[in-house]
């Protein structure tokens, strides 16, 4: 089976070369940077690195990961973020999970042997919130909704066919997952400092768009 990396990018010249660089070797077959019209030189930057990379046609963090999705030739579809808050290392794991016969798996900071070293009071009692209220109204049973750093099937990704554009991507993707019986499992993962680059969501914004989505009926 083979592995596309989906990382989405933007401003992040500081960070993504040296995330790239813990990409454990030979762990994936192919790297797409979807870059969402950065003003530095992230995209230059990624073509030195022999990434397949695109301009993000539209706006927004889950518009650019389905694009991605959608121009990945593997099998299994990685998405991962390029601030270095998402540590390559996990890659293996998540693959091997994959292999072991599930459709989808989420590393998560949450369980036992993980942890963060980025976290916030303010972000880790969102998460949790929103956590609980997935679960229990979705009947999920995840431990971190919104850390996306996951491996799918792409044939798992196309039955989701994920319709939102930011980072309500994250619990929609959940959410649709459990509604057409993808398997879903779990991998522990430390959450690393950032490399580089400023955090891109707005808590009192997005939480309300992530809200939304939770409520809303498919």
């Amino acid at each position: 089976m083979k592995v596309s990396l989906i990382i989405p990018t933007l401003e992040e010249s500081k960070s993504l070369a040296k995330t790239i660089s813990f990409v454990p070797k030979n762990s994936v077959d192919e790297i797409i940077i979807v870059d969402g019209h950065s003003k530095d030189n992230t995209v230059e930057i990624a073509k030195t690195l022999g990434c397949r990379t695109f301009l993000q046609p539209g706006k927004g963090y889950g518009n650019a990961l389905a694009f991605g999705a959608k121009k990945a030739k593997g099998d299994i579809i990685i998405f991962m973020d390029a601030d270095g808050s998402h540590n390559p290392k996990v890659i293996p794991l998540l693959v091997k999970k994959i292999k072991e016969n599930y459709d989808m798996v989420l590393a998560s900071r949450y369980l036992k042997g993980a942890g963060s070293d980025d976290d916030t009071p303010i972000r880790y009692l969102g998460n949790m919130f929103f956590t609980f209220l997935v679960n229990k109204i979705h009947k999920l049973n995840i431990s971190d909704s919104l850390y996306l750093f996951t491996a799918i099937k792409k044939e798992a990704f196309k039955k989701i066919n994920p319709t939102s554009n930011d980072m309500e991507f994250c619990v929609e993707i959940l959410i649709k997952a459990k509604k057409k019986g993808i398997k879903i499992a779990q991998v522990p993962a430390r959450e690393p400092k950032r490399l580089g680059g400023q955090s891109k969501v707005n808590v009192f914004y997005h939480g309300l768009r992530i809200l939304f989505w939770i409520l809303k009926k498919y």
